[in-house]
């Protein structure tokens, strides 16, 4: 991602696919395309605009769990597990 851009005050300026870069801007993608209509001027660099929703999403923080309340984990044993031979006790196999 090159960064938001939205075109230059009076200009309109076409995307890659011929559509209307919109005036508020968008999100420009790392093209040749886009890095000549920025050289030129046709596009400039603009603050991306504050969506109020997403505000909401960032301010709410997950409930705290008091302690007396967190359960306790408990490790079973696990007796299928075996554990490799050093290796002087290793049979070499036939060769």
């Amino acid at each position: 991602m090159l960064g938001f851009y939205k075109p230059a005050e009076g200009m309109t300026v076409d995307q890659e696919n011929g559509t209307p870069w919109p005036a508020d801007g968008m999100d420009a993608p790392n093209t040749l395309f886009v890095r000549r209509r920025i050289t030129c001027g046709d596009l400039v660099e603009a603050e991306k605009p504050v969506d109020p929703s997403a505000d909401v999403e960032q301010e709410e923080e997950p409930p705290i769990v008091p302690e007396e309340e967190t359960p306790e984990v408990v490790q079973i044993p696990d007796d299928t597990e075996t554990a490799t031979p050093s290796r002087a006790r290793r049979s070499k196999g036939e060769k």
